[in-house]
């Protein structure tokens, strides 16, 4: 049954996807759509917030905002009348391990749209009121998060998760580095990370991959920095020594979150799929899963409770979380904690089971629907060296998951005396 939930010729794989990678260490994605009107592209240059120099937390970040605001070329107003004159878009971020770009436009205008990225990407001016009113932006959003108790309890988290791994930042920064980020600050950052080596981009639309292949390589091709640096590696995380406990006291608070969580696996490997149909049952189906009959539906302890599998490269998280009342904190805990125990001591049964497989593969064409759906499938593909039949093949990797897989995999990860247990909210 489960072969015939999807299509297999219907979803992306190797005699439809182009991928093709060039002299300058460019790569190049693309799958066509060519109902669209519109193409959408996204992409990525291999530098984030773990390359931020000590004490220059949010460099990257604040670089990748500082990226549109104008380049030698054009500045702001005259770069950004360009782009909505076209009825285009052009965004940038940054991540942990990425600078991250993306955007659309109509098939006609991409040849434009791309050489204004590159432009972008290779010759910001950096101008100092910009940065100025960015540094005051975040300053804002400093002060806002000091008050909000579900990023509060979220960065609780990643410190003791984390603790010495790079991770353990957040990726704005903080409050009293960023304001002291400079002009120079930004062209240095910029001067030894960005480069083509390593750069990614993927395009979904009405634009044949061919035609698109052509006119990336014309643009791009051109740009060249031999001293270009490259990130490095990230340092192996270090298992947890024990139970990890804390709190962070946010007054005048009606509502307290709560984080509990452990190791997950890395990539999006066989063993990542058995994680991600426990985690389903855990904490996400339906009514979020058991957690959320549990400990908000049964007991009424919580206004929001569920689980999340976090994918990524080096270091990701499997959570638990949820919002509940201040006073029943503690009872809160103690109920989710009985479900992961209850995770770990026993298989789930097969209506679980069959329900999260039937939602699994039913949820692959949805995904797709859209050109931003599909773009970042190729973007993880690319990122996570995956076949081009990934999607493919996925279908039968899922019918063989068993519950005692499941199982087995539960216990691996879920180490009830390596947990970390972060809140906020009223104090203690």
């Amino acid at each position: 049954m489960l072969e015939q939930t999807v299509a297999k010729k219907a979803l992306p794989g190797s005699d439809s996807i182009f991928r093709q990678q060039y002299p300058n260490q460019t790569t190049f994605l693309a799958y066509p759509n060519l109902t669209s009107p519109a193409v959408y592209f996204r992409g990525y240059l291999p530098v984030g917030s773990v390359s931020d120099p000590a004490g220059k937390n949010g460099l990257a970040n604040l670089n990748a905002a500082m990226l549109s605001t104008g380049t030698d070329k054009h500045n702001f107003r005259q770069l950004h009348e360009i782009i909505e004159s076209c009825g285009a878009s052009i965004s940038l971020s940054a991540g942990s391990l990425s600078t991250v770009f993306s955007g659309q436009c109509l098939k006609e205008d991409f040849s434009l749209i791309l050489e204004l990225l590159l432009e972008i990407l290779s010759q910001p001016a950096y101008p100092q009121n910009h940065l100025e009113r960015l540094q005051q932006q975040l300053a804002t959003v400093f002060r806002i998060q000091a008050q909000h108790t579900g990023e509060m309890a979220s960065q609780a988290f990643d410190r003791q998760f984390y603790r010495e791994h790079p991770y353990a930042h957040p990726e704005l920064g903080y409050a009293h580095t960023v304001k002291t980020i400079s002009t120079e600050d930004l062209r240095a950052f910029h001067q030894n990370f960005f480069g083509p080596k390593g750069l990614v981009l993927a395009v979904s639309g009405g634009i044949d991959p061919q035609t698109s292949a052509h006119l990336f390589d014309q643009i791009f091709s051109a740009w060249q920095v031999p001293e270009q640096e490259l990130q490095q590696e990230l340092p192996p995380w270090q298992p947890l020594p024990q139970q990890l406990r804390e709190h962070v006291p946010v007054a005048e608070k009606s509502q307290s979150d709560l984080i509990i969580g452990t190791i997950a696996p890395t990539g999006m490997s066989e063993e990542y799929q058995i994680c991600t149909l426990g985690n389903n049952i855990l904490g996400q189906f339906g009514m979020m899963g058991r957690i959320g009959e549990s400990v908000r539906e049964r007991s009424g302890l919580a206004y929001y409770a569920g689980s999340t599998l976090e994918v990524g490269l080096g270091p990701s998280a499997w959570k638990i979380a949820a919002g509940v009342n201040p006073d029943n904190l503690d009872r809160a805990i103690s109920k989710i904690l009985e479900e992961i125990k209850r995770f770990i001591q026993e298989p789930v049964s097969q209506s679980e089971l069959s329900d999260v497989k039937e939602q699994a593969l039913g949820s692959l064409p949805i995904s797709l629907e859209t050109n931003a759906g599909i773009v970042r499938y190729l973007l993880s593909l690319q990122r996570y060296n995956l076949s081009l039949d990934y999607l493919r093949e996925l279908p039968e990797v899922l019918k063989t998951i068993s519950a005692e897989d499941i199982l087995t995999i539960a216990r691996r990860y879920w180490d009830m005396d390596r947990l970390v247990i972060a809140s906020a909210g009223r104090e203690l």
